[in-house]
């Protein structure tokens, strides 16, 4: 079964048994339309979602009160690919793009290791391959010439790259 992870159960919130979930998805709203939700291996009707600056809550059928909400904490939250919610033209999970090839002029120079989300842009760390050092950019529009999920590709712009990508020593 092919699930996608979006975060783990820090805690019960309030006393009729919602749980409140640390979302490592970057995008919040399309957290907020599913209906189905795994907690580890066992599946779980979504009756609500709250979407809040300080985390996202989820009431679950069948979690009704805190005691309940409370063996929920630790578990891992994911969902059915098959039951995502479309993605905006140029939006993708980053699940889909960990482990991509990163291919500047037509070069393949490192493999997409992990995607810091800090604020305003994500960061991307690639691990260099072929001699190639490791190095972080901030994802810009301008340096992401094409992102081609099926074939697990990046393409960047050499020029951008150049000026803000940041190397290890």
């Amino acid at each position: 079964m092919d699930r996608i992870v979006i975060g783990k159960v820090i805690k019960p919130q309030g006393i009729k048994g919602e749980i409140k979930v640390d979302i490592t998805a970057s995008d919040k709203q399309l957290v907020s339309k599913l209906k189905e939700i795994y907690l580890d291996n066992v599946s779980y009707k979504v009756t609500s979602v709250k979407n809040l600056v300080n985390g996202v809550f989820f009431k679950l059928e069948g979690v009704d009160d805190r005691n309940q909400a409370e063996l929920l904490r630790g578990m891992q939250v994911s969902f059915k690919r098959d039951k995502m919610p479309k993605l905006e033209e140029g939006r993708y999970l980053i699940a889909d793009i960990i482990g991509s090839e990163i291919i500047v002029c037509e070069k393949t120079i490192g493999v997409l290791d992990n995607i810091l989300q800090y604020g305003a842009a994500d960061v991307y760390v690639v691990k260099g391959i072929n001699n190639n050092k490791d190095f972080m950019f901030p994802c810009l529009k301008t340096v992401l010439l094409k992102v081609d999920i099926d074939s697990k590709k990046i393409y960047l712009n050499s020029e951008i790259l150049e000026q803000i990508a940041v190397y290890e020593d």
